[in-house]
């Protein structure tokens, strides 16, 4: 009977600690390079004086495609992002590490059908293909989006409608 309680706690303690990046630490840095070959490393935005929005997603995920689909963070963008007050960057990462890049643009060879569409389709904001950000942060689901501010504090900010973004950037 021991052996069955150690057991159950062994499950309780190992499925506990696989916590997310808690709201108030430090984001983790990362240099990575896009789908369109342009290097991004956060630190170095975040030292602008930006504040980074990152949607962490996979492309089979349904949610994700539908929080994809509403245009909120690339209207976010459009609005805060270089072509507007220049305050905000917006990531997008796939973070599924058995899914294609093919299956960003929505087919290709290596995409087996686990995609909902093209992702790229009206996207102003740099697309990386990198599990090892989902890692780093310790993602717990598709999809995660997180506010990361200048002074390199993360919280996870959720499929915000666009006033909530306004609101968390002041």
């Amino acid at each position: 009977m021991r052996i069955f309680y150690a057991f159950l706690m062994l499950c309780f303690f190992s499925l506990s600690s696989n916590a997310q990046i808690a709201n108030g630490s430090v984001a983790p840095d990362f240099t990575v390079t896009d789908i369109d070959g342009n290097e991004v490393n956060l630190y170095s935005i975040l030292d602008e004086g930006k504040t980074v929005i990152m949607d962490i997603f996979a492309t089979w995920c349904g949610p994700c495609w539908n929080y994809h689909q509403t245009h909120i963070l690339a209207d976010a963008y459009d609005m805060y992002g270089p072509n507007g007050t220049n305050e905000l960057m917006v990531l997008a990462v796939e973070g599924d590490g058995s899914t294609a890049v093919d299956c960003i643009y929505g087919t290709g060879p290596n995409c087996n059908a686990t995609t909902y569409g093209d992702w790229t389709a009206g996207v102003p904001y740099p697309i990386i293909d990198n599990p090892g950000i989902a890692s780093a942060y310790d993602l717990a689901y598709y999809p995660t989006v997180f506010i990361i501010y200048p002074n390199k504090i993360v919280n996870e900010l959720g499929q915000a409608q666009l006033s909530t973004i306004q609101s968390w950037l002041n």
